[in-house]
């Protein structure tokens, strides 16, 4: 009987220490999935607070990067609910919202600041295009202003035709500076063309259009040595800066 007894005994003994193991590892794995959502979150809001900062310098306008602003807010507060003691994720939170309430920048008023070098044009382009991408992801998600997804993408498509006919006006000026007046014949008319297409310029589209004319009313050896309006230095920081748009990440 008393060997009966030491059985049951170890029996129990072994069926709660499976049972409290159990138990252990599905808190374990409970707190780890909190822990991978709370980080996902905070991935996203810093993959998108690294691309707000760095289009800084560009005028992309109010409603982009108060889309913008608005996914890092609807990221951190969801992290929050989550993690309602992290100061880091409150105080961040609390920044966005203070942003969110002005999200205008003084740089919107400027206009595009053009490369003159071809390939960091062309990078530029990119880096607008994928603005433009990142922010049609938005209309997917109801919490977000939608209304302001298809004003944002426009103002960002009119940045990318801004570059482009840039683009054109500054081959056009090196054709000359070759005297290959055949093609920039053709990059001015480019250039023209696409400026036709919109109806409604804004100023800067208007002073644009008003340097092309100037250029093709002027004689090849001084529209080739033509200044521009558009024309901007070039250094290693800017280069670096439009190289990593969508690179380095911020730290929430």
């Amino acid at each position: 009987m008393g060997s009966f007894s030491i059985i049951i005994v170890i029996a129990f003994v072994l069926v709660a220490s499976v049972l409290g193991i159990a138990i252990i590892q599905k808190r374990e794995q409970a707190k780890a999935k909190l822990r991978q959502q709370i980080a996902q979150y905070r991935y996203r809001a810093n993959e998108t607070g690294s691309i707000l900062e760095n289009f800084s310098a560009i005028p992309i306008g109010a409603e982009t990067r108060g889309l913008l602003l608005q996914y890092i807010q609807l990221n951190l507060s969801a992290a929050s609910r989550l993690a309602p003691t992290d100061s880091l994720i409150a105080r961040n939170l609390s920044s966005i919202k203070e942003q969110l309430k002005n999200p205008q920048s003084n740089v919107d008023k400027q206009r595009l600041s053009i490369p003159k070098d071809s390939q960091q044009l062309n990078l530029l382009i990119k880096q607008l295009s994928k603005l433009g991408n990142y922010i049609l992801r938005f209309k997917t998600i109801k919490a977000m202003s939608v209304d302001k997804v298809p004003v944002s993408v426009n103002k960002i498509m009119l940045l990318i035709s801004e570059a482009k006919i840039c683009a054109y006006i500054q081959q056009g000026q090196r054709s000359l500076a070759e005297h290959n007046y055949v093609n920039a014949q053709r990059h001015f008319q480019i250039a023209q063309q696409m400026l036709d297409k919109f109806k409604n310029k804004n100023s800067r589209l208007v002073s644009l259009e008003a340097e092309l004319k100037e250029l093709v009313n002027l004689t090849p050896q001084q529209a080739a040595n033509k200044s521009l309006s558009i024309d901007t230095e070039e250094s290693e920081s800017a280069e670096a800066e439009q190289d990593n748009i969508f690179g380095p990440k911020k730290k929430w």
